[in-house]
């Protein structure tokens, strides 16, 4: 990498925005995914958005694809159906839901439904939609699909995060907002946050499964045009296609178990979770973080 690209990567600007995708792009060797072929996934949020791009990639791959969202009638506008994409009502902050949905045999999971509530909506009183949906409902899937077997060994796992979480770190305090202001952006952080960690200690827990995360940069999706239309307006052009913001996605995918298991991708690179060392949690935080997903898990076989 030259200095100059270097610099570039440092702006972040030029680095998340599609100047950096097509720069990275440039060298990305030629992608070997023959092996997809008859490989079944299932994309959470895969009804919009990079979610839905993932999908129509893995579909014209010759995977067999299901997709999950809140909305039957996003689907139907996705176009994703003619490609023989299947459709399962889901909402992730719906624990009971997830717990009994009913899956055939997976050879992947991708946990890419996001979002950012502007009012506040508790769960269960104890955590946000944000939270709940992004971290505890797909800690719940990713686990009943592997503890019963419907994930089969040697598939792939992953979550996918934002770069919004470099800038957070982990906050287990105050999950309902009662202390602070409701913030729609810092919980979206947060809820990153979380899920890169997530990444790594399940990768830690269930070695026989390939975890990865990564952050798709600045992708110009309906979803971010809803909750951030002021910060969507000023970089207008420089936004990433859909197509762009799931292609490190696709590349996990691709790899399978050649891919190492727990780390976390930008443009198919493996990139450090701490930049800002200030982010960094403690053992203690990390460690609350799995124990309090790990309860609801009990409380659901209950």
């Amino acid at each position: 990498m030259s200095m100059l690209d270097t610099l570039k990567d440092f702006s972040i600007v030029y680095s998340f925005d599609r100047s950096g995708y097509q720069r990275h792009a440039r060298q990305f060797a030629p992608l070997e995914d023959s092996h997809l072929i008859g490989k079944r996934f299932l994309v959470t949020g895969g009804t919009s958005g990079i979610g839905a791009a993932l999908a129509q990639r893995l579909a014209e791959a010759g995977s067999e694809v299901i997709v999950t969202g809140r909305s039957a009638e996003r689907f139907e506008q996705s176009g994703l159906e003619s490609l023989g994409v299947a459709f399962v009502p889901l909402d992730m902050a719906d624990f009971k839901a997830v717990m009994q949905l009913n899956l055939p045999e997976l050879d992947g999971l991708v946990c890419n439904a996001g979002g950012m509530t502007e009012q506040l909506q508790l769960v269960n009183n104890e955590y946000d939609v944000i939270f709940a949906s992004q971290v505890i409902g797909h800690y719940l899937l990713m686990r009943r699909c592997m503890e019963s077997g419907v994930l089969a060994s040697g598939g792939s796992v992953h979550l996918t995060s934002s770069g919004g979480m470099y800038l957070k770190k982990l906050n287990l305090d105050d999950l309902c907002w009662q202390e602070n202001r409701y913030d729609k952006v810092q919980s979206y952080a947060n809820a990153k946050r979380a899920q890169v960690i997530l990444n790594e200690e399940l990768s830690r827990r269930y070695p026989d499964y390939v975890f990865s995360s990564s952050h798709p940069g600045w992708v110009g999706t309906q979803a971010l045009r809803d909750a951030l239309p002021g910060f969507t307006k000023r970089l207008s052009k420089r936004l990433r296609s859909d197509d762009e913001g799931a292609d490190t996605i696709y590349w996990c995918l691709a790899q399978g178990e050649q891919l190492p298991s727990g780390q976390f991708w930008f443009d198919r690179q493996s990139r450090p979770l701490y930049p800002l060392p200030w982010t960094r949690e403690t053992q203690t935080t990390r460690q609350r973080l799995m124990t309090l997903c790990a309860t609801v898990w009990a409380e659901q076989l209950n």
